[in-house]
């Protein structure tokens, strides 16, 4: 598919930050320019507040393979172990 300005497409052209605010104590998702983000120009959108923190979270883990069965238990459990396929 072509597109003719990223402009009309924000979402992909921008990156998604996730970002707490102190004052209305919330977690917001808000897509912003890099620009903005580094200036500290992104309000909270709830009460207004320029004073919003970057929340970062760790990506998820996929495991494959045998891995996936494996006890959670890192020291093993051993043959009586309920999660032992």
């Amino acid at each position: 598919m072509f597109y003719v300005g990223l402009d009309l497409f924000k979402e992909e052209a921008m990156p998604k930050y996730n970002l707490y605010c102190k004052d209305c104590d919330k977690e917001h998702s808000v897509w912003a320019s890099m620009a903005d983000k580094t200036d500290g120009r992104i309000p909270c959108p709830d009460c207004g507040k320029m004073d919003l923190e970057t929340v970062f979270k760790a990506p998820p883990a996929y495991v494959k393979g045998n891995a996936a069965a494996q006890c959670p238990n890192r020291s093993g459990c051993g043959s009586s172990c309920p999660h032992a396929g």
